[in-house]
């Protein structure tokens, strides 16, 4: 018996199953919204959209072994440093030719309905971006997001336009601006805002116009930092967790 002991603990040592060291967790970094703004504004941090956002990340970069490190950065300045390698992850993005030579791109996580939101100065019958330009006033988009075709191509064909775009830092910041008067407009998520104006009972201090552009958004890696090792792990398990219904599941939750 005892030399089944001594036998059985050799094995143990010796088994490619038990490892001496633990598994290493990795340590992913994403850009949250920065905050400091308009209290009025409501949070864009806490609406369901953001944490189903969050929600869906956390659990598929659970799946290789990783952790995330959420970091407070400006939507400029978090896109340079994605494309430098030194962010990792940002949500909500769209998928253009652009990012795409710097970002791998899993998902879709969220069909994005961008619409125009104005301030009571701006009359109902304003249905275009045309007629929205053609009225004095300053208009509030996040710094480096996309708009669409419709958008890019208006500030092809105008750039006399440019002076009166105000790029904020994020989301929370344009919103901001439109709700304490100092831009007529904000082009916005339209399942975010129902869900701020519902929240913060501004009806009466801004409203929808129309929408300008909808299209899938993704989880974007930065490809400097992820390997495309990584990049197929994270693309298999998000299809896992679709086929699972994993995805749905989650985003219930978060309701």
């Amino acid at each position: 018996m005892k030399l089944f002991v001594i036998l059985f603990a050799v094995l143990l040592l010796i088994s490619p199953v038990t490892l001496a060291e633990p598994v290493s967790l990795c340590k992913l970094t994403v850009r949250v919204e920065s905050e400091q703004q308009h209290a009025a504004a409501g949070s864009f941090n806490n609406t369901q959209v953001s944490q189903q956002y969050y929600a869906l990340l956390n659990t598929l970069v659970s799946k290789i072994n990783c952790t995330l490190q959420l970091v407070d950065l400006p939507a400029g300045r978090a896109m340079k440093m994605l494309e430098d390698g030194q962010l990792d992850i940002m949500v909500g993005m769209s998928e253009t030719d652009e990012r795409a030579s710097y970002s791998y791109f899993v998902g879709p996580h969220h069909i994005e309905r961008m619409v125009v939101v104005a301030s009571e100065r701006v009359p109902d019958s304003v249905k275009s971006l045309q007629q929205l330009v053609e009225l004095d006033g300053a208009i509030s988009v996040a710094d480096g997001a996309y708009y669409g075709p419709l958008w890019q191509q208006l500030l092809q064909d105008n750039p006399a336009l440019i002076p009166r775009i105000f790029a904020a830092a994020g989301n929370q910041q344009k919103l901001a601006m439109l709700v304490s008067g100092r831009v007529m407009a904000s082009l916005e998520d339209e399942a975010t805002v129902d869900e701020l104006l519902e929240q913060n009972d501004l009806q009466h201090a801004y409203r929808k116009l129309f929408v300008i552009h909808n299209n899938p958004v993704y989880f974007a890696f930065s490809r400097k930092s992820i390997d495309n090792a990584m990049y197929l792990q994270l693309q298999q398990q998000w299809q896992l967790m679709l086929a699972s219904g994993e995805v749905n599941r989650l985003k219930q939750t978060v309701l």
